[in-house]
C-alpha cells in the first residue's frame, strides 16, 4: 500500500512539473515520446458509431490501425482475418440528394453491413464500402475499394476492386 500511495505522489509530482513546463519543453518531450505514441497508436482500432455494432467476439489476429465505422450497421470479422495499416471498414453514409446540413444529418441507420469471413486479408489502405460481404480466405490488394461482396477464395484488386484470379490458380467464374 505504501508502495501504491508512493507512486502516486510520484506520479502528481511528474505531472506538476509538466505543467510548468514552457513550450520548447513540452517540443522536447513531443519528440521523446513520438515513437512510442505512433506506435500505440499502428496497434489501435478506431471505432466511430456503436460498438455493439461490432462483432470481433471470434478474431485470432491483432487488426492494427483499422477504421470502423458502424454507424449505418453492423461489422463482423471472423477468425484468422488480418488487415495491413490504415484499412477502413465503412457502414455509414449520407444522402447525397440532402444539401448542407441537413446532408449531414441524413444518415441511415441500418442496412449497410459488412461481414469479413474467415481468413479474408486486406492489404494495407483497403477501404470496405458497406453493404458487403467478403468471402473466406479472399484477398484485398493493398489500396482497393471494395464497393460489393466479394467471392470466397478470390484476389481483388483496384477502383473499384475486380477478380484478379482465383487464389488456386482456377479460372473466375
Amino acid at each position: 500500500m505504501a508502495n501504491e500511495t508512493r507512486k502516486k505522489k510520484q506520479e502528481s509530482q511528474f505531472l506538476s512539473y509538466l505543467r510548468t513546463a514552457d513550450k520548447s519543453d513540452l517540443q522536447v518531450l513531443a519528440k521523446l515520446l513520438a515513437p512510442y505514441l505512433a506506435d500505440t497508436d499502428l496497434r489501435q482500432c478506431k471505432i466511430w458509431g456503436d460498438r455493439n455494432r461490432l462483432h470481433l467476439e471470434n478474431i485470432t489476429i491483432p487488426i492494427n490501425d483499422l477504421l470502423l465505422n458502424t454507424r449505418s450497421g453492423h461489422i463482423t470479422i471472423e477468425k484468422d482475418c488480418f488487415f495491413g495499416h490504415r484499412c477502413m471498414l465503412l457502414t455509414g453514409t449520407h444522402d447525397y440528394e440532402k444539401l448542407g446540413k441537413e446532408r449531414l444529418a441524413a444518415v441511415p441507420s441500418s442496412g449497410r453491413d459488412i461481414h469479413i469471413k474467415e481468413g479474408v486479408w486486406l492489404g494495407s489502405g483497403v477501404t470496405v464500402l458497406g453493404p458487403a460481404t467478403i468471402g473466406e480466405n479472399a484477398v484485398i490488394a493493398a489500396g482497393s475499394l471494395v464497393t460489393g461482396d466479394v467471392p470466397p477464395n478470390t484476389i481483388m484488386a483496384g477502383h473499384p476492386a475486380k477478380p484478379i484470379k482465383k487464389i488456386d490458380g482456377s479460372e473466375l467464374d
